[in-house]
């Protein structure tokens, strides 16, 4: 009777330490008995109810990144032609110089039309003076106009008082240049100015 008893306590206590081993053998690597298990009773279940589906939706969080933005534009400085105390330029030789500044832009409008402006486009220091003579109100003239174009690393470009056509507005004017500089290099391009207000 003690030895049937404690054949019984022997396997007890097998049998215990069997159901305690088999959820750490469920949580090592590679454990294929739990997987295995769980697909069955997936399968059993959705076999056993046809008329009922039930769907697990699973949610992916994705990582929240910034926003990829692309490089700004590049635009002249400034407001553009056209707002009050700008100045565009567009040099073609000897250098390419061409950009767009806020400065101040100084017009006198009388018995004579004058402007003057400068300012730095592109590392270029750009200075002009415009003069009509007999002017009368906005329209096509005749006109004079000094231009340089200057930086520290190629020297300083110059004409001065170069004859040319002015289209000048009530509010400012452009008008296109070509002259020989004092060292005989054609300075050449373009210029439209918005006096300040």
């Amino acid at each position: 009777m003690n030895r049937h008893h404690a054949s019984r306590s022997r396997m007890a206590a097998v049998l215990l330490a069997g159901v305690a081993v088999l959820p750490l053998a469920a949580c090592q690597a590679g454990a294929h008995t739990v997987r295995t298990t769980a697909a069955a009773a997936t399968t059993q279940a959705s076999t056993s109810s046809s008329s009922q589906v039930t769907t697990t939706a699973t949610s992916v969080t994705a990582p929240v990144t910034a926003p990829v933005t692309a490089p700004p534009a590049t635009v002249p400085a400034g407001r553009g032609t056209g707002g009050p105390g700008s100045l565009t330029v567009s040099i073609t030789s000897p250098v390419a110089v061409a950009g767009h500044v806020d400065t101040t832009v100084t017009c006198e409008a009388g018995r004579r039309y004058a402007e003057t402006a400068n300012g730095v486009i592109r590392g270029y220091t750009v200075a002009e003076t415009v003069r009509v003579a007999a002017y009368h109100g906005p329209g096509s003239y005749p006109a004079l106009v000094t231009v340089s174009v200057s930086s520290s690393a190629e020297g300083a470009y110059a004409v001065d008082a170069i004859a040319t056509t002015a289209a000048i507005t009530s509010t400012g004017g452009s008008l296109s240049f070509s002259g020989q500089t004092s060292a005989g290099r054609t300075l050449a391009g373009s210029i439209s100015w918005s006096c300040s207000a």
